[in-house]
């Protein structure tokens, strides 16, 4: 169980003040030697400035404020989407030269030797695939950016743990199906609360410098919210990184089914922010669309057990390259795509992107790869190269 239920929140201050100024008002005694794991968000190739992965200031005030507490060891970890390399994520991003100026050891949870954890009670996941080395660790901390989801509403500090699964479980997660059918929420969420009854953060620091709203987490707009948050509490953190983000956290499925069942508090009145002044941090993000055809018209998109690496090229491939796709729509005057592996209603002449649409292939353009870039679907439909330069954001 959570040590207290006390937030600390701070904004205003850029990236690295806010982290150490909400960090500075939760007990770290605790941390005293031990050792500590840093798990952020660090799941795309692209540098800092932009949303996609965790501020690497914030990462610096976290380590700073874990070894003044005593911690014994600190390492940063990550398994990010299929396709994307770990260490080249953590160049990009900034986190190596943070890492590399601490002395801080970065660690591909990909690399390390797997093991494999029974879930009591599974709702959909009765065992589930970690790097090992997480266990060898006394404190693992969740150190997300803000971001929203066309999947699960939010990422935040609970979700954020999906980046400990080993390789391609994390696709395995958005293709499950029902173990039982009296669930009604998505497969996703059902697995992301079995996940947390055995791995949740000890603490949970979020970044909400530049956050990212809209087609989360990796097709929306970049805003600067500028605050942080953090608690031991990892349900308490993210109700309240919800609540900073404007969003109502009753409307994120996965978080009430990890109060059900860890027998957490939904109620923001039950846990004690330690700042009177909270409020005056709120940076209300705008939700996620229902569809993607919501946000782009005349885009016929299928979405059948897809994971977020698909789901994230394909956003990215609309918001670059929508406008010149109006030589191929189909006779119903729509431009259409199809991602996941359970696809079986697209209309003929479709883009199905992703291995896992390879069943369609001969019912339109498949285009391969786990995922794709955006690049390469313009030139399967194409035939060309896009002339602009813009580099493929991965």
């Amino acid at each position: 169980m959570p040590k207290n239920n006390i937030i600390s929140i701070a904004g205003k201050q850029g990236a690295f003040e806010n982290t150490r100024n909400a960090l500075k008002q939760i007990d770290l005694s605790s941390i005293k030697g031990k050792s500590v794991l840093i798990k952020p968000n660090c799941a795309r190739v692209v540098k800092p400035e932009h949303g996609y992965n965790t501020h690497p200031d914030a990462v610096s005030a976290t380590i700073e404020a874990f070894q003044e507490a005593g911690a014994s060891k600190i390492s940063i970890g990550e398994s990010p989407i299929v396709g994307i390399d770990t260490m080249q994520a953590f160049e990009m991003s900034g986190i190596k030269d943070v890492a590399n100026k601490y002395g801080i050891d970065l660690i591909d949870f990909d690399k390390v030797k797997p093991i494999k954890k029974p879930i009591p009670n599974a709702r959909v996941v009765k065992e589930t695939k970690f790097s090992s080395v997480i266990f060898e660790y006394d404190i693992i901390v969740s150190l997300p950016v803000t971001k929203t989801h066309m999947h699960t509403g939010v990422t935040l500090g609970i979700k954020n743990f999906k980046g400990c699964l080993y390789r391609h479980e994390k696709v395995r997660y958005h293709q499950l199906d029902y173990l039982n059918e009296k669930h009604p929420e998505k497969a996703l969420d059902s697995a992301i609360s079995d996940l947390a009854t055995i791995l949740i953060p000890d603490i949970t620091v979020v970044d909400g410098y530049i956050g990212m709203e809209g087609l989360g987490p990796s097709g929306g707009h970049k805003l600067k919210s500028n605050f942080a948050l953090a608690s031991w509490h990892p349900l308490g953190a993210d109700i309240y990184a919800c609540l900073l983000m404007g969003i109502d956290p009753a409307s994120i499925p996965h978080l009430r089914l990890v109060a059900e069942r860890r027998g957490y508090s939904m109620n923001p009145n039950d846990y004690s922010v330690v700042q009177t002044d909270w409020e005056e941090y709120i940076f209300p993000y705008q939700n996620p669309p229902k569809e993607i055809s919501i946000e782009y018209k005349n885009v016929v998109f299928k979405d059948s057990e897809s994971c977020s690496a698909c789901l994230s090229t394909i956003m990215l491939f609309l918001r670059r390259f929508k406008s010149d796709m109006g030589q191929y729509l189909l006779d119903d005057g729509n431009f259409h795509l199809a991602i996941g592996k359970s696809v079986d209603d697209a209309a003929e002449g479709t883009v199905f992107v992703g291995n896992c649409t390879r069943k369609n292939k001969d019912r339109g353009i498949f285009v391969s790869g786990c995922p794709p870039v955006p690049t390469r679907i313009y030139e399967a439909i194409t035939g060309e190269e896009p002339e602009e330069n813009e580099p493929d954001v991965v």
